[in-house]
């Protein structure tokens, strides 16, 4: 199931984006997605299956993105340090 939203853009932005109306459509689903990943609203994969991406896809869309949640930077190295350990 999907919602048609209908909105107006100025002529201006699109000339400055270059694009045509699916390209524009798609951007804006995109733009949509990587902000409700940020606000942790979606998750990972609810990312992916909205965008129809594999998890390495989701992954490098959302890095390209710079979508990432509060204080899952420093969750990643805490992840990464505490494996570290467990090999010693």
């Amino acid at each position: 199931m999907s919602a048609t939203i209908e909105i107006s853009i100025p002529d201006k932005l699109v000339e400055l984006l270059g694009t045509d109306a699916d390209s524009l459509s798609h951007q804006a689903i995109e733009a949509l997605v990587a902000q409700a990943y940020r606000a942790s609203r979606i998750t990972h994969a609810q990312a992916g299956e909205i965008l129809g991406l594999d998890r390495w896809q989701t992954d490098e869309f959302l890095n390209g993105e710079h979508a990432h949640r509060p204080g899952e930077t420093e969750e990643f190295a805490s992840d990464i340090s505490r494996l570290r350990h467990l090999q010693k």
